[in-house]
């Protein structure tokens, strides 16, 4: 498995268009990438930077979904998006918990090497 990791500045005067885009636009076409597997976006506002994981099946499929992104940086510097770091990276290992009843309590997996 491979990973795509972006990290981006943002201007909060966007953050309502922002989060309208993330929601009508973007995970969307993200989910629809060939080899997509799963995705985080994540906000700090105490550095006014967002950051991105979007994980896929193999190298190929994230390397396509990075020229994409990397393809839509002036339309996302338009609404106050600026990416700092996009890489792609190979996951090397993987931990979870698995929720196995209603209360959210789960047994934590093993973490596993991922080859």
């Amino acid at each position: 498995m491979h990973a795509v990791i972006g990290i981006w500045t943002v201007d909060p005067a966007w953050h309502d268009e922002q989060r309208r885009l993330l929601r009508e636009e973007i995970i969307p076409l993200v989910t629809r990438q060939p080899g997509f597997l799963t995705g985080y976006w994540m906000h700090d506002p105490e550095s006014g930077r967002s950051h991105t994981t979007a994980i896929f099946g193999d190298r190929e499929s994230a390397d396509v979904f990075k020229a994409l992104v990397e393809s839509g940086t002036r339309q996302a510097a338009r609404v106050g998006l600026v990416s700092t770091v996009l890489t792609t990276v190979e996951i090397v290992a993987h931990a979870g918990r698995q929720r196995d009843d209603d209360e959210g309590e789960g047994k934590a997996d093993t973490p596993v090497p991922v080859d």
